[in-house]
């Protein structure tokens, strides 16, 4: 199990899979105090989860998907919301993601 906040929300968009089904798909970015990453959110889900949540992820999994890692429910996965007045907020995660970034940014111009 992860637990996560939804950092912030995509617009909508619609996508057709290979059986020919049309799904709606929400990119939505989350993370804790060690990082980012993106996660879709379909059909659904998409509207059940907002901005802000903080939400358990069990058997989720992380793929590549166009040279991004994402965090996937996937079919067999679920997920809860839940509160947590502990958790860090969207200002404190982005905080820190943006610590790291430059530290890592700095790293890879050295090297």
């Amino acid at each position: 199990m992860i637990r996560v906040r939804v950092v912030s929300k995509d617009e909508p968009r619609e996508v057709k899979t290979k059986d020919g089904s049309i799904h709606t798909v929400v990119d939505s970015r989350v993370g804790d105090r060690t990082g980012i990453i993106i996660m879709s959110l379909w059909d659904d889900d998409a509207n059940e989860i907002k901005e802000g949540d903080i939400i358990d992820i069990k058997n989720g999994y992380v793929s590549r998907f166009k040279g991004r890692l994402r965090l996937s429910i996937g079919r067999y996965g679920e997920f809860e919301k839940v509160d947590d007045p502990d958790f860090p907020d969207n200002s404190e995660i982005l905080s820190s993601h943006s610590i790291r970034m430059r530290k890592w940014k700095s790293r890879r111009k050295k090297g």
